[in-house]
């Protein structure tokens, strides 16, 4: 029997539902070094197994009611998905440079043409990828042993990156929040968690004041201080050049995380689980902060941080993150989508994830 949530007091019927991390540093540690120890010894084979170790350690340790999310992926599943991309992909690569070489020589004039007409194709893939590793992720996503699925979507996908791409291009960025408010929702109307549904329809409207201001500051930036590293550069003064390049950086880091804060506030806010609605908050400095430490995270470890950047990511939006509405889980049905049997071979050939 369906539960009757207007009977449920006001206070617990807005809040009723809770999502924390509890992971941390020293669990994360060992896992992290070990990852790295063997990637090394395997000469990178290992990161397949490595990836799959973060995952399995971060999303056992989010909870939602608490009960914790389970990753059930392998790093066979990985590997195995790496391997065939690569095996289709060399092929293909060594016919396109032949086909390169063989049309440059018998038209010159045109020949560096041939590489420009691959942008399209090569952006088309990359969204294909981005697209395919949600299918993979969220089919080896589980909570309460109901699975998530990412419904199929991949070409619709890689068409939308090629398009928007040239969109971006044209408009010379300022499109930019329609651009990803589009994407987003595309991507989380196209989600499941069992038989539930995501819902998403966040307008870029909102956006556009902070974006313009944004994009300004920083055409303002780069042209000021831009020619201000000219002439330092043709006066060879290197003190006021350097200057000019670090303040060049935090300026335009500075009010891009501005819009970074309000596009995370405006795309998680319009998120929807069937009747739960989420709500989310990072104000500009809270925002800054974050990214700095991220930041000198991941330049005093070599990169080697990135897992503890991702882990407090995850804090950081769970701890920022409430829910209104109630629902009853037992409602909810196993997912009929099985999802692919090896994965994220395509961004693994593309380094994007």
């Amino acid at each position: 029997m369906r539960e009757d949530v207007s009977a449920v007091p006001a206070e617990e019927n807005q809040f009723s539902h809770k999502i924390k991390y509890v992971g941390d540093v020293g669990e994360l540690l060992p896992i992290v070094l070990v990852n790295f120890m063997f990637t090394i010894l395997t000469l990178g084979i290992y990161r397949f197994w490595a990836k799959t170790n973060i995952r399995q350690y971060l999303w056992s340790n989010t909870h939602f009611d608490d009960e914790p999310f389970e990753y059930t992926g392998t790093g066979g599943e990985l590997f195995m998905g790496a391997l065939i991309v690569f095996l289709i992909m060399m092929p293909m690569t060594f016919g396109i440079v032949y086909a390169m070489g063989y049309f440059s020589k018998l038209y010159p004039d045109v020949g560096p043409f041939f590489i420009v007409a691959l942008y399209p194709f090569m952006l088309f893939l990359v969204g294909v990828a981005l697209y395919r590793a949600q299918v993979y992720r969220m089919s080896r996503t589980s909570w309460r042993g109901i699975r998530g699925a990412q419904l199929p979507g991949s070409r619709a996908y890689g068409w939308l990156t090629l398009k928007y791409a040239v969109l971006y291009f044209i408009s010379f960025g300022l499109l930019a929040p329609y651009i990803i408010c589009r994407m987003w929702n595309f991507v989380m109307n196209n989600k499941r968690m069992g038989s539930g549904v995501f819902q998403c329809d966040v307008k870029s409207k909102p956006l556009f004041k902070v974006w313009i201001i944004t994009w300004l500051g920083a055409m303002a930036t780069l042209g000021g201080l831009g020619a201000a590293m000219y002439y330092a550069l043709m006066s060879q003064q290197v003190g006021l050049f350097v200057l000019c390049y670090l303040l060049t950086i935090v300026t335009i880091v500075g009010v891009f995380i501005w819009f970074q804060a309000a596009l995370l506030n405006h795309l998680l806010h319009g998120l929807r689980f069937q009747n739960i609605q989420v709500n989310f908050a990072i104000s500009v400095k809270d925002m800054f902060i974050v990214s700095f430490v991220n930041f000198m995270i991941l330049m005093i470890s070599f990169g080697l941080g990135a897992p503890f950047i991702t882990q407090r990511w995850i804090r950081i939006i769970s701890e920022r993150t409430t829910f209104s509405g109630q629902l009853d889980f037992s409602e909810i049905a196993q997912s009929p989508e099985v999802g692919p049997r090896f994965g994220e071979g395509l961004v693994e050939a593309f380094d994007i994830g």
